[in-house]
């Protein structure tokens, strides 16, 4: 009987999303992202996005400038790397020049595993403390049949994976004293933004071994076992150990002494002194 069992990685999923902060110099606009590191092939995940920044009051032309949010773009791109060992009929001479020759070819290739277009989808606020707040989800399309991220030995093969996100603002202004008056200044920007994330399958059903807690032995009682059954010829442990051993109790042990035992018991310079 031959049966083919499917090793595979799982990686655990965080509880918390990671956190990244970005900025677009020359503008203002500074990017507040939260993303999860682990993905799978198959379901859904959450990328929160908030841009700040995006409005500049000028005093001097009393004048308010937008950024505004005219599109967005998120995409999965897989980048997969391997080397090609060459033979030795075709292997080139030792260099000192340059020797990684020797070890291979590298190939490379890149694929888009998922992607999409939006023109609308966020909120945008435009007061004096405005923002761009959105919500975007991204998956990776199971049609094209995702890889999971690997790493072979030292560079012989590796697929990672990163999720890119582009902005297009466009800036327009408005008179302080008439903001709905917006014009257009014919200025644009592209924002773009790389995120590592980790492809993995999802895990099974099993408790990871670092994970798992120590049994709790809930049947050992507290103390130890009472005795419930009596020594037979013994009324209790204390005959059992001390036998026809007489017991004293306080004040006992002084009266039951004879006063000829008293004395006798007391050292001999005391009683010569007497005599």
């Amino acid at each position: 009987m031959n049966k083919t069992i499917n090793v595979k990685r799982a990686l655990a999923v965080p509880e918390l999303p990671h956190h990244s902060i970005r900025v677009f110099p020359p503008t203002n606009i500074k990017a507040d992202i939260h993303y999860p590191q682990v993905i799978h092939p198959l379901g859904s995940n959450t990328l929160s996005l908030r841009l700040d920044g995006i409005v500049k009051h000028n005093t001097d032309t009393k004048t308010v400038e937008y950024w505004k949010l005219k599109r967005l773009t998120w995409k999965l791109e897989e980048s997969i790397a391997t080397m090609a060992p060459p033979c030795e009929k075709h292997m080139p001479k030792a260099t000192s020049d340059d020797d990684s020759a020797r070890k291979g070819v590298k190939r490379t290739a890149e694929r888009t595993i998922g992607h999409q277009d939006m023109h609308s989808g966020w909120k945008s606020d435009y007061s004096p403390d405005g923002c761009v707040e959105a919500e975007i989800d991204f998956s990776c399309s199971p049609a094209l049949k995702p890889n999971c991220d690997l790493k072979i030995g030292s560079g012989c093969a590796t697929i990672t994976h990163q999720l890119v996100v582009e902005m297009v603002v466009v800036q327009e202004f408005a008179p302080v004293s008439q903001p709905k008056h917006i014009t257009p200044t014919g200025i644009a920007r592209i924002l773009r933004m790389h995120f590592n994330v980790n492809v993995t399958e999802r895990s099974g059903l099993g408790v990871s071994w670092d994970n798992e807690a120590p049994p709790i032995y809930q049947d050992v009682p507290p103390s130890p076992p009472g005795y419930t059954h009596p020594v037979s010829g013994a009324d209790s442990v204390q005959d059992l150990v001390l036998g026809s051993a007489p017991v004293y109790t306080e004040g006992s042990y002084a009266s039951s002494l004879a006063p000829s035992s008293r004395e006798s018991s007391r050292p001999s310079s005391i009683l010569s002194s007497q005599n």
